[in-house]
């Protein structure tokens, strides 16, 4: 995924984050799947659907293909791949605009994770360390 300067931008709405969910579970997959499988649970129209969809391909999450009939639609970033990159892109925008309340609030959040969630961060600041040294 690539770099935003805004990273809020790069963040899915909330029908974004449903059709992800359902193409990543489903892989390859229709408009016309993901509208049955909303539609099951919500009132949205097929277009709205497929607007969705054309709008991920264009951001470079979903990849079309339209060779058949219907265009079919994979995931072209895993959604642990999407996390990440989101997740570094937020952090990384607010502990370049907003250091000492952005390191102050991740201090606060850290204290309150498990022992082996806090050892793998901790791993990790020790690996940045000593790329930087």
């Amino acid at each position: 995924m690539s770099r935003r300067n805004e990273p809020l931008e790069a963040l899915l709405g909330p029908l974004e984050q449903e059709v992800m969910d359902v193409v990543w579970r489903r892989g390859d997959t229709t408009v016309r799947d993901v509208h049955d499988d909303l539609a099951a649970r919500r009132n949205i129209a097929y277009t709205t659907v497929m607007t969705t969809m054309s709008r991920l391909a264009t951001k470079g999450l979903l990849v079309r293909d339209t060779q058949g009939l219907a265009h079919r639609y994979r995931p072209a970033v895993s959604r642990d791949r999407y996390a990440r990159s989101a997740v570094g892109d937020v952090l990384s925008w607010l502990l370049e605009r907003y250091p000492e309340p952005a390191a102050s609030y991740l201090a606060d959040v850290v204290h309150d994770v498990d022992d082996v969630t806090f050892d793998e961060l901790r791993a990790a600041v020790e690996r940045r360390r000593s790329r930087e040294s």
